[in-house]
């Protein structure tokens, strides 16, 4: 990238092809990066979505956004960059940070281990998605994670495998932390110890995708329905109607399951109120904000130990694991949960104690601190 004659040492442009928004995942953590930043005396510009028309492939937005950037009448104090689109812009001067919800080279091996279920699981990706996506996606990712010199990850699992595959140095690769919202957006500790009126009641929140698990869940389900177990299935947030989630669940369960396709930031805290426990027996997550809130809501947490959920959960602790891809072993840990009411509360209090101080400020403020240290080298190098 050629130098400008000059640099707006006030402006953060971040790129990631998301809407900024507190109702989705990236779009609430950008979203509160960007207060932090503006808290600090800096302008945040947000390059997204906006730089494709309706329908054009994912693939174009990485050259899309090098050229929004390059079009800016000054150059930047930094760039803030998620994995996907980084590569083009950090072939230049200005201070580049990369940052990863979870690595999509891991990601990637995770998708391939799926094995198929027995009772119609999705598998590993097809011979046309193996073939290309590695080629228009993983590679400018892999080109990212190995050039950019400073790289934020989300648990302890990517920054080891940055290091294994990319040679990452000590010290190069941060983890930076998650937020929730205000206590006073959560349940009280009364509502924690109350069993919701529907009867014990398991909480998913998160898109209804293979890789976090749904196979698996829907398999716990017919495992505890056979024991007897009569739980109401509160899911949330899954994109995907009733209708279409609905058919994969054994039949006699679907009349107890409840599905939420989206909800509102203020409804978030009703749906932790009327749960009993959380559940997320995902294949691969970077550090999940449904987990975060589910902890600061006081509800124990059962959770596969991968990725940031290994961070963030110890067994007996402050919540349970078990093995992904072990439906046996998740209608355990839900049964022993529901059957020990005191076993329960101890592990969602815990819970609640390990995120106490995830405030979204306090995370993001950190992030802050992050880039001003690599703009700090970028001008010690120029």
């Amino acid at each position: 990238m050629t130098a400008r004659p000059a640099v707006d040492r006030n402006l953060i442009v971040h790129v990631a092809q998301i809407d900024l928004a507190p109702t989705t995942g990236m779009g609430r953590v950008a979203w509160h990066w960007r207060r932090a930043f503006e808290e600090r005396g800096y302008r945040f510009l947000h390059l997204g979505k906006e730089l494709l028309p309706a329908g054009a492939h994912p693939a174009r937005f990485p050259l899309a956004a090098w050229r929004a950037v390059r079009s800016l009448p000054e150059e930047p104090a930094a760039l803030l960059l998620h994995e996907p689109a980084a590569f083009p812009a950090l072939v230049g001067d200005t201070p580049a940070v990369v940052f990863s919800h979870g690595l999509e080279r891991r990601g990637w091996e995770a998708a391939m281990r799926y094995s198929p279920a027995p009772r119609g699981g999705t598998g590993p990706p097809g011979l046309r998605s193996r073939l290309l996506y590695p080629l228009w996606r993983l590679f400018p990712c892999d080109l990212a994670a190995r050039l950019s010199p400073m790289l934020l990850v989300l648990n302890h699992t990517d920054r080891e495998f940055a290091a294994r595959r990319y040679g990452r140095p000590p010290g190069s690769t941060p983890i930076v932390r998650n937020g929730v919202e205000p206590p006073d957006a959560t349940p009280s500790a009364a509502a924690c110890a109350t069993v919701p009126i529907a009867g014990p009641t398991v909480l998913f929140v998160g898109s209804y995708l293979a890789r976090k698990g749904v196979e698996v869940l829907q398999r716990a389900a017919g495992i505890l329905e056979q024991r007897g177990r009569a739980v109401h299935w509160l899911l949330a947030g899954t994109v995907l109607s009733a209708e279409e989630i609905l058919p994969a669940w054994p039949a006699p369960v679907r009349a107890r399951v409840e599905v939420v396709r989206t909800f509102a930031r203020d409804e978030e805290a009703a749906l932790h109120a009327r749960s009993t426990l959380f559940v997320l027996p995902s294949f691969f997550e970077g550090q999940p904000l449904s987990l975060l809130q589910a902890m600061a809501s006081g509800r124990c947490p059962i959770v596969t130990g991968i990725g940031g959920q290994a961070d963030l959960v110890r067994d007996g602790e402050n919540g349970l694991v078990v093995p992904a891809g072990d439906p046996d072993a998740l209608a355990d840990a839900i049964e022993r949960a529901l059957a020990t009411p005191e076993l329960r509360r101890r592990l969602a209090a815990a819970a609640r104690r390990t995120v106490a101080d995830r405030t979204w400020r306090r995370v993001s403020h950190e992030v802050v601190d992050l880039v001003e240290e690599a703009i700090e080298r970028g001008r010690r190098r120029r």
